[in-house]
């Protein structure tokens, strides 16, 4: 059979290769291959093979496409405006401006601009995407008769940095607009907030795609409307793993958990395998919920079905295990991180305070330190958790000065809760006490919870009745409040008072609701989310 290429069978297979739908070879053999044959082979035969190559490869393999673009010279030919687009698609998707800037010189100098459209949009979509606006916009300007695809590369840029007005003047001067253009209204103004407009688009559309429904579905997630993002994801005609995924992460966001998993069963039972953002919803929800079955279920799944163990993910499972009291998973997931951040170790060092291994949550917390990770506020909760629970108190009074001092940080309610409970443990409540009276921004129930619980544990009436009648203004609806202070007059065997008190009780709240113990919402949680291998 004779050859189509110049007589050389190596270019007839490195066709086949390039047409097929199996990977295209790589660019080095593709180069190989032409260098070979070149000398006996037409320029054309040479330039089209190269240009086939480098779009097979600009998408999969965009370095290799440029790899191959920048040999061109040395066979000898030349770009043209078959290629040029290709490779300024594989620049922008790396992200490369100063290449994609020579990639518009080169394309100047042959002079494919601006009379070639499709040079002229890859070049508008490079400057977009690598947010360079002004370059873009002055990309669009340059061509005489723009199309839809000329707008919306720039059109998407401005939805992606939520900029509305120039999104919204883009969008008003484009001459035809497609289905891309109207989604890029919504997810402008999804990213600036403001979903009522988004809504108000997409009710406007004249069609709409998965790609709608899906942002306008983040969008209500986003603000925590769970009630119109569930109203419009049951509308949805065809649900894909990004409105799955949304609404999952939505509701376990808006720390309702329950629901959160209760859509993932349905996920699993439509038939639509997750991925790790979504298995970073299921494993948030798990870790509200604080089942150790549920997560241990929960990280074998992971691991069965293969989930990516990104630091998203990994980050998640820390914080899961840590919350459940699983440390030894919970060490194993943070080890995984390359380089944790403050999360990650937030979510350890939280944890072992709260499960009764404090000291090892210190140490985690030096580690970060040395580590030259900068915590954030809600770290030192956990610290000076830890302080608390290990009865570590000056250690912890030195977290507390280090906060303001070197960290520069403003000390936040929970900050000052902590410290009182660490000081009432102790047994020093007048410093504790002396700590409530002089809080910026007044006293708090939790400041005065974790005092009036010292009061108990230290047998100090007098303390407690000025912290209880304080919290009875603050929280009037909660019962344990009475009770604890009614306790404290008890084990003082003052008994009128400790019925004084219950009787208040019940006069202000006659309708006490009888409460639920954790085993009996464990036992129903296991119940509504059986584990499954």
């Amino acid at each position: 059979m004779a050859s189509q290429h110049g007589g050389d069978p190596r270019l007839d297979r490195l066709s086949r290769a390039l047409a097929s739908d199996h990977p295209p070879p790589a660019a080095a053999a593709v180069h190989a291959h032409l260098v070979r044959a070149h000398a006996g082979t037409p320029p054309p035969v040479i330039r089209s093979l190269l240009n086939r190559a480098i779009r097979r490869l600009s998408k999969p393999h965009p370095r290799a496409a440029l790899r191959l673009l920048l040999l061109m010279p040395r066979l000898p030919v030349s770009p043209d405006h078959f290629s040029l687009p290709f490779a300024l698609n594989a620049a922008a998707s790396l992200r490369l401006l100063p290449l994609g800037a020579s990639l518009h010189a080169l394309a100047l100098r042959l002079a494919l601009l601006p009379c070639r459209l499709p040079v002229a949009n890859a070049l508008v979509d490079l400057y977009a995407k690598c947010d360079d606006l002004p370059a873009a916009h002055t990309a669009l300007a340059d061509i005489a008769a723009p199309d839809a695809v000329s707008f919306n590369s720039l059109l998407c840029a401005h939805a992606r940095l939520a900029s509305v007005p120039d999104a919204e003047s883009l969008f008003v001067a484009m001459p035809s607009r497609t289905q891309v253009s109207w989604n890029a209204m919504v997810v402008v103004y999804v990213n600036a907030g403001d979903v009522s407009s988004a809504r108000r688009v997409f009710d406007q559309m004249p069609t709409r795609d998965s790609t709608s429904w899906s942002v306008l579905i983040v969008g209500y997630c986003k603000c925590g409307s769970m009630r119109s993002a569930r109203e419009v994801f049951d509308r949805m005609p065809a649900k894909n793993l990004v409105a799955w995924t949304a609404m999952i992460n939505g509701y376990a966001q808006s720390g309702v958990p329950k629901e959160s998993l209760a859509l993932f069963r349905e996920m699993e039972a439509a038939g639509i395998e997750p991925d790790a953002a979504t298995m970073v919803g299921v494993i948030s929800a798990a870790s509200q919920i604080g089942s150790t079955e549920l997560a241990g279920w929960v990280g074998s799944y992971v691991d069965k079905k293969r989930i990516e163990r990104n630091d998203k993910v990994l980050t998640a499972l820390v914080d899961m295990h840590a919350k459940c009291g699983n440390v030894d998973e919970a060490l194993s997931a943070f080890r995984e991180i390359a380089q944790p951040d403050a999360y990650p170790y937030t979510a350890l060092i939280s944890g072992l305070a709260a499960h009764g291994h404090a000291k090892l949550a210190l140490q985690v917390f030096e580690r970060m330190q040395a580590q030259s990770v900068w915590p954030d506020p809600i770290t030192f909760v956990g610290v000076l958790t830890a302080c608390s629970h290990a009865g570590l108190v000056d250690k912890g009074l030195d977290y507390w000065e280090a906060m303001v001092k070197y960290y520069g940080m403003e000390r936040r309610a929970d900050h000052y809760a902590c410290v009182v409970d660490m000081l009432g443990r102790a047994g020093r409540l007048e410093e504790a006490f002396e700590m409530v009276q002089t809080m910026p921004m007044g006293p708090h129930p939790g400041a005065l919870g974790a005092l009036l619980s010292a009061c108990k544990t230290h047998g100090n009436v007098e303390i407690a009745e000025i912290v209880a009648n304080k919290l009875f203004e603050l929280e009037p609806h909660n019962t344990g409040n009475y009770i604890m202070l009614s306790n404290i007059y008890a084990e003082k065997e003052q008994w009128e008072e400790a019925e004084r008190i219950r009787s208040v009780m019940r006069t202000r709240l006659p309708f006490k609701q009888p409460g639920s113990s954790w085993v009996e919402d464990r036992q129903r949680e296991r119940g509504r989310f059986p584990l499954r291998s």
